[in-house]
């Protein structure tokens, strides 16, 4: 799996509702993303969202032993991917809100198996990913 990391720039926390929410891939826009696998660019429609948004957990700096809540929605919308996490209740999910509220956390980061890509130059296009 790659995993391949877009910065989130309207990322929208809520303490109150324990929720954090925004924009997890920018999508048919041509936006190139720095990525573990370097400059990246998906393609419209490229990720393949799952039927169960309940079943992606939401991580801390990709840590499985460090989960801090469940999506509960993703939109495909225009201009790429939108999540929302419900954020656990323990201290590490406070502490996440707290960061995210407070700008300390700006970004969200996706992990996806990329499944059919070109390399152009020094950018992979991605076509279909899950």
């Amino acid at each position: 799996m790659e995993t391949l990391y877009i910065e989130a720039s309207s990322l929208e926390c809520s303490e109150e509702r324990r929720e954090i929410s925004g924009k997890i891939v920018p999508e048919g826009t041509g936006e190139v993303g720095n990525t573990s696998a370097g400059k990246v660019v998906f393609e419209k429609g490229a990720i393949a969202l799952p039927e169960d948004p309940k079943t992606v957990k939401l991580l801390n700096q990709h840590d499985a032993r460090q989960p801090l809540g469940k999506a509960t929605q993703f939109t495909q919308q225009e201009d790429g991917v939108y999540a929302s996490f419900k954020i656990s209740r323990s201290n590490r999910g406070t502490e996440a809100l707290i960061l995210a509220e407070e700008g300390l956390q700006s970004g969200l980061s996706v992990g996806v198996e990329v499944i059919k890509s070109k390399q152009k130059g020094n950018v992979m296009y991605v076509s279909a990913a899950k």
